[in-house]
């Protein structure tokens, strides 16, 4: 996908200069300037539900911040981690592990919530033992653990993580 991106400049005369500037959003990972994600946590709005259609999924909210600790969009590659809080599970084990590329524009938008400031992301196909305990109205304790994926302007990756529990 390729964006292109108008700006307006005002010239000494009062005249509009325009210049059109190409950005690849399929390979875009390098966030310019100082509002680029540099901290993330899963926010504790974090939690289990049942959907109309009775299937179990997990809506999970995360947040980005910026260097000065304002929330802030991101453009980079999420991976959610879920497991027992009480055991160790394997990641790949069935509904234990998410992957969402939040590079496209369009996909990074559909996720941010306005209200919240932060990317909604509900997953279904939960792992049996968590997907039978919310039907049963007692959701076991699970550990979920996000990674973002980014970069900085010079190309250096940057990986954020945060763990949450939820009861």
């Amino acid at each position: 996908m390729i964006l292109t991106v108008t700006t307006a400049m005002v010239g000494c005369q009062g005249s509009m200069i325009f210049r059109e500037q190409v950005v690849r959003t399929d390979d875009l990972l390098a966030v310019p300037g100082p509002f680029r994600p540099t901290a993330m946590r899963v926010h504790p709005l974090t939690h289990t539900e049942t959907r109309g259609d009775g299937e179990p999924v997990m809506v999970l909210h995360v947040e980005l911040k910026d260097l000065w600790g304002d929330t802030v969009k991101g453009v980079g590659q999420v991976q959610v981690q879920l497991r027992k809080a009480s055991t160790t599970t394997t990641i790949g084990d069935r509904g234990t592990r998410w992957d969402m590329d939040l590079r496209d524009i369009e996909t990074n938008i559909s996720y941010f919530d306005s209200a919240t400031r932060t990317y909604r992301i509900v997953l279904g196909g939960l792992p049996d033992w968590l997907d039978q305990s919310i039907r049963d109205g007692a959701p076991d304790p699970s550990r979920v653990r996000v990674l973002f994926r980014t970069s900085k302007v010079d190309g250096e990756a940057v990986v954020l993580q945060d763990e949450f529990v939820m009861r």
